[in-house]
């Protein structure tokens, strides 16, 4: 049974994480599996010197970021599906040693229109590095079941 329903979250709402950090080699071993792009898995190209070295795949960091919030929170909602994110930006490279700190907003809620057991919540993911700068942001929504009657 879900502990969380469409009727407990809030526009406004915000959950900030302890920044991850990814070492050299486990950066490597990820884009080698997922995104074999040199800049990701060869120290010494010419690809991966414009960044000063290795930096992380986009698709590490953008799951790196989610993660958190789908442990903490997602797992235990009444989660139904997402029809898919609307901004997907790679704003900053991400380089080994780098701490980054996720954070996840809800922007928005509204009832569904067509469908009364379900409400749409709007969310903002991002990373940020030591600096404060969003490393990577995403906006996308989630359909949530609303709370069962007599529950």
């Amino acid at each position: 049974m879900p502990d969380r329903y469409f009727e407990d979250f809030e526009t406004g709402q915000t959950w900030t994480y302890p920044a991850w950090v990814l070492e050299e080699g486990s950066l490597i071993e990820f884009a080698k599996r997922h995104d074999p792009q040199p800049m990701h898995t060869e120290p010494d190209s010419e690809a991966a010197e414009a960044y000063g070295g290795v930096i992380a795949s986009g698709w590490q960091t953008a799951l790196d970021c989610i993660t958190p919030f789908l442990d903490d929170v997602m797992k235990n909602t009444a989660g139904l599906a997402s029809p898919g994110f609307e901004t997907f930006q790679w704003l900053q490279p991400v380089r080994a040693g780098e701490p980054i700190t996720p954070r996840t907003e809800i922007l928005d809620t509204r009832p569904s229109k067509s469908k009364p057991d379900r409400g749409i919540i709007k969310l903002e993911f991002s990373g940020s590095n030591a600096d404060g700068e969003i490393v990577w942001r995403a906006v996308g929504s989630f359909f949530i079941g609303t709370r069962p009657a007599g529950s």
